[in-house]
């Protein structure tokens, strides 16, 4: 039987790549593996210092934005408490005005819308304060309120003319929910504004009309 040699054809004693590296003495090849392990430290040395300067001068530039950012909002803090309290009142005026009742028109219209021979002796709007105003008009140390009710008493010549100002008082924009409480026939004489047929109105008062 014929040997096989399964060797590769480099590895083969008679090829002369089988041959490289038998003229090194042991001396010369730990030299080279410390020349070449040298090499190799000085390289990921200098890798390791400047990938380590990268990183430093980075923290350097956060450092230094986070300290003017420090600085900015201190500086934008005041104006920030500024403006808070600016807006703060202007929501209390805004309050305010939007509850503030227009007396000079509501006494027009009602004087306009009353029919004749009818005498009112009182009226009466109560305000009470609504929760979403109470924050701002405490702000300015004002009171913010908004009507919510609305009652007239007076006299009239004839039960016709208390339905007829119940059908007058329904024109006003700023009037809902009107409703005759009392009404009480008089006859003492001629109507003037202490005699006559007494009654009583309630109503739902606002200024903007919203609630009719």
């Amino acid at each position: 039987m014929q040997a096989v040699n399964l060797l590769p054809a480099y590895a083969r004693p008679a090829s002369r790549w089988a041959s490289i590296g038998n003229d090194l003495s042991p001396k010369k090849a730990l030299t080279a593996g410390g020349v070449a392990a040298g090499v190799a430290a000085v390289a990921l040395g200098g890798l390791y210092a400047h990938e380590r300067s990268v990183v430093s001068g980075k923290r350097n530039a956060l450092a230094t934005t986070q300290a003017r950012l420090t600085a900015v909002e201190a500086q934008a803090a005041p104006l920030r408490a500024a403006q808070g309290q600016v807006q703060s009142e202007l929501n209390a005026a805004t309050a305010i005005d939007r509850a503030r009742i227009p007396w000079e028109t509501v006494l027009g219209g009602l004087s306009r819308v009353l029919p004749s021979q009818v005498y009112l002796t009182s009226l009466q709007a109560t305000t009470p304060t609504p929760a979403g105003s109470t924050a701002a008009a405490s702000a300015t140390g004002a009171t913010a309120s908004s009507p919510t009710g609305f009652s007239v008493s007076g006299v009239a010549s004839s039960q016709v003319r208390v339905a007829l100002v119940l059908d007058r008082l329904a024109l006003m924009p700023w009037l809902s929910n009107i409703t005759l409480v009392s009404s009480a026939k008089n006859t003492s004489g001629p109507t003037s504004s202490g005699n006559g047929d007494t009654f009583s109105i309630q109503a739902t008062f606002g200024p903007a009309g919203g609630g009719k």
